[in-house]
């Protein structure tokens, strides 16, 4: 059984490196790209959960079963595109 030494070659690695590269570039970019994504979305579903809180505060009890059944699908389907959009750029980071 052969043992290496722990430390590295300086040629091998490029650890203390202040060059960029294109490719860390657009990694790097496409990482707050994501990030300031996900914060919009973020936004939006708390502006859109403040809208319907508004909603339901100004009209506590006169809504029909058919009106509330379309508030109640409405809030599923906003869920459900806010978390397609979460899965998305999840998957985005994890490939980049």
């Amino acid at each position: 059984m052969e043992h290496f030494p722990a430390y590295s070659s300086p040629d091998i690695t490029n650890e203390g490196s202040t060059t960029s590269t294109p490719l860390t570039e657009d990694r790097n970019h496409a990482i707050a790209y994501a990030a300031a994504t996900a914060a919009a979305a973020e936004a939006a579903v708390a502006a859109a959960h403040a809208a319907a809180r508004v909603v339901r505060l100004a009209g506590h009890g006169r809504n029909s079963k058919v009106e509330k059944a379309a508030i109640l699908i409405q809030s599923y389907y906003r869920g459900y595109l806010v978390s397609l959009l979460l899965s998305i750029l999840v998957k985005l980071l994890i490939i980049i």
